[in-house]
């Protein structure tokens, strides 16, 4: 039997039964899709409205004492402070920013500090000694006092991590682009999903027979990071995609490459997890990440894509090599550095700074100080006050 589609098709019974089921198909993808941008979009505000940070109890270090006359120079107060967390940005989730004014710093606590916006204090150097300190509270000049103690873990974290929250332009561009061409060289062209990404990964697959290259964007990682589990499922894929999408929608991209700077997993050092690159630069190479060169860059971008082999790379300078061939090919394909770059970047020392002590007592320690915790508090409490320890 023939079917001849004209004008009078759609007028025909058969035409209307499936204009009609084409229409009901495109409400039901559109209903769909709606109650899943809504939910997500609700999902998105929760999770990302104010501080990225779980509110729980956190352990710190005994808070340095400082003293007038006491030798110590005016560099190593700021490094201190840059170990406890300390930014000289505004930068929101910090527990303080220090400000240099010559032979001077300021040391401002924020309501994240351990001191609670408290404690604000002007330290004056003379040399690599201390002159002068001074309580801004008061205006009083004080023979001795108290700067912010370094965090040692938060208390009920599954994971005991350790961030350090940075700005955007924190992120020096040697390790942007590090990241980008490692792991989205178009991730200011495309809107939250790859296409061309995605192609080049089921065919570098295919190719291989097996999962050699990931697909998923700066974006979608986002969206995994703060979303989803690590499950590799379909369904777990498109809603990836669509909350990458609403991302996109809602953030510009150096909002969302913040966000991915300060939540991606980077290893572990000692007791805690690492997440994001202000953390990562001080553990692997105690040094604020502004300060980094392109080796170092090279090195935190190429430990992306398996962070727990590269957590021992001090231990096994080959793992560290490793790391640092694929970042420094990836930058080099991608135009971000020249070849002659690329072979005096690997041929500079790579100084990565050990674990410390941490990986061996801290968490017996840690499993102390909860139990002696849970004999006066409810957990409840130590997850939701954010008792300072």
């Amino acid at each position: 039997m023939r079917i001849r589609i004209g004008r009078g098709f759609w007028g025909s019974r058969f035409g209307l039964v499936l204009l009609g089921t084409c229409i009901f198909l495109l409400l039901c993808v559109a209903g769909i899709g709606t109650y899943y941008w809504i939910s997500f979009g609700r999902m998105i505000d929760l999770r990302l409205s104010g501080h990225i940070q779980q509110t729980t109890a956190k352990i710190y270090a005994a808070p340095q004492r400082i003293f007038t006359g006491e030798s110590l120079s005016l560099a190593d107060m700021a490094n201190h402070l840059q170990r406890a967390g300390y930014s000289e940005l505004d930068v929101s989730g910090t527990p303080g920013r220090y400000i240099l004014h010559g032979n001077e710093i300021e040391i401002r606590p924020s309501s994240e500090s351990y001191f609670g916006t408290k404690n604000r204090l002007v330290v004056d150097f003379n040399g690599a000694q201390i002159q002068k300190i001074r309580s801004m509270d008061n205006g009083a000049a004080v023979d001795s006092a108290e700067v912010e103690p370094e965090l040692l873990t938060a208390l009920f974290d599954s994971s005991r991590e350790k961030r350090r929250a940075i700005s955007y332009n924190d992120i020096p561009k040697i390790l942007r682009d590090a990241v980008l061409s490692v792991e989205d060289r178009r991730f200011f062209e495309h809107p939250g999903f790859d296409p061309v990404r995605i192609l080049g990964a089921a065919w570098a697959d295919l190719r291989h027979g097996a999962r050699v290259q990931g697909g998923s964007t700066i974006s979608m990682q986002v969206a995994r990071s703060f979303f989803f589990s690590t499950d590799r499922t379909w369904r777990r894929k498109v809603a990836e995609t669509i909350v990458a999408l609403e991302l996109e929608h809602r953030f510009n991209k150096q909002q969302i490459f913040e966000l991915y700077a300060n939540e991606i997993y980077l290893g572990n050092r000692g007791s805690f997890a690492i997440h994001g690159f202000g953390e990562a630069s001080l553990a692997y190479f105690n040094k604020d990440l502004r300060e980094v060169t392109l080796p170092e860059a090279a090195f935190l971008a190429g430990i992306i894509h398996a962070p727990n082999r590269y957590s021992t790379s001090e231990r096994r300078p080959d793992r560290a090599v490793e790391a640092l061939d694929r970042a420094l090919l990836a930058m080099t394909e991608n135009g971000a550095i020249t070849a002659e770059q690329a072979t005096a970047a690997k041929k500079a020392p790579l100084q990565i700074v050990g674990g410390g002590l941490e990986g061996s007592t801290a968490p017996y320690f840690v499993d102390m100080v909860k139990d002696h915790l849970l004999d006066r508090f409810s957990e409840s409490d130590l997850l939701s006050q954010s008792f300072r320890v």
